[in-house]
């Protein structure tokens, strides 16, 4: 596996970020503080626990809510030390999206990834077919909201709240002005009841960011800890990214999700590189960024496209092996 080859070079003091760490007692845990901030330059940098990280992440879509408790961990150590090994420092998911119910982080998934030194994006479903203009529907996301930030806001593996994704994408236009003011409301809770971890909103893009930017600004609050995550396939990302700063949102940017088909295995591999390159062009105001999606065994049918491993973590292609090749080599340089 070219990713083994690629380890046995590196130094002694690269490898020892990515080893294994024995976790320590639930009551031993310190929760994790996630920020960014602004250098006299201008240009943003994300921290967590006060250090400056490159946002490494992965759409990690298995699937293993059914399986017994021991085969449900043994797998997320199998697959956790496979991504810590290649450079991966969080994993993002959804609790639901495009209508298919995916797994759910709990605290087993928490544990085992602070573990591996690897932190989550924690998900709220946003319904695109919800009426947000029913106050009812609206509280009950915000009590779905409370009870997961009390069962989880302290863990050391929490990094952001994943508050919707491509609900706007979705959504049937003339919901617009009442989702926006909800989503307000909710990332306002999230915010209110844990000011120790950012809210992000995952979008097609950057199409709806002056939607967003609008409602802001309409609002009288710009939520600088409400930070953007673009969701962005087989186009180029160079020239979507480089419009960032003339949103005026002063604030840096993820790339949530990317992707890229290729005519070939080895096409494939190229675009998700290139799109790389792209994330890490923009240093300044790009954090990193997460490839969509670990295995072609998600819920989601378009999975089998887009998936980096099969069933069992092995990579299907070349793919994985070039984004890790990538992110090592940043690790290296930048020790």
């Amino acid at each position: 596996m070219r990713i083994r080859r690629i380890l046995s070079v590196l130094p002694a003091v690269v490898l020892t970020a990515f080893s294994f760490v024995s976790p320590a007692s639930a009551a031993d845990r310190t929760p994790s503080v996630v920020t960014w901030v602004k250098e006299a330059d201008g240009a943003y940098k994300y921290l967590v626990n006060g250090r400056e990280q490159v946002f490494i992440g992965m759409g990690y879509d298995a699937i293993y809510r059914y399986l017994p408790g021991e085969e449900r961990a043994a797998n997320y150590r199998r697959d956790f030390q496979i991504l810590r090994e290649a450079g991966v420092n969080t994993i993002t998911g959804w609790d639901a999206d495009k209508g298919y119910e995916q797994d759910k982080f709990d605290e087993l998934t928490l544990n085992i990834a602070d573990e591996y030194g690897i932190g989550v994006v924690m998900p709220l479903n946003l319904p695109p077919e919800g009426d947000y203009t029913d106050r009812d529907f609206v509280e009950d996301l915000k009590a779905q909201a409370r009870a997961k930030v009390a069962r989880f806001k302290d863990h050391p593996a929490l990094r952001m709240w994943g508050v919707g994704n491509e609900v706007y994408w979705e959504m049937d236009p003339d919901m617009y002005p009442a989702f926006s003011q909800a989503y307000l409301e909710i990332a306002d809770l999230f915010h209110q009841l844990d000011p120790n971890h950012p809210v992000i909103y995952r979008e097609a893009e950057d199409i709806y960011v002056p939607l967003i930017a609008d409602s802001l600004r309409e609002s009288g609050d710009m939520r600088p800890w409400l930070l953007y995550g673009m969701n962005v396939y087989n186009k180029d990302l160079t020239e979507i990214l480089s419009r960032w700063p003339d949103y005026g949102l002063d604030r840096p940017v993820f790339v949530s999700e990317f992707g890229a088909e290729g005519e070939t295995a080895e096409d494939r591999a190229l675009g998700y590189l290139e799109m790389w390159k792209a994330i890490r062009a923009f240093p300044e105001f790009v954090m990193g960024g997460a490839p969509y999606v670990w295995t072609t065994e998600g819920p989601e049918p378009t999975d089998k496209i887009w998936g980096l491993t099969d069933a069992n973590s092995a990579p299907v292609d070349g793919t994985f092996a070039a984004l890790s090749e990538a992110w090592l080599s940043e690790l290296l340089a930048s020790r």
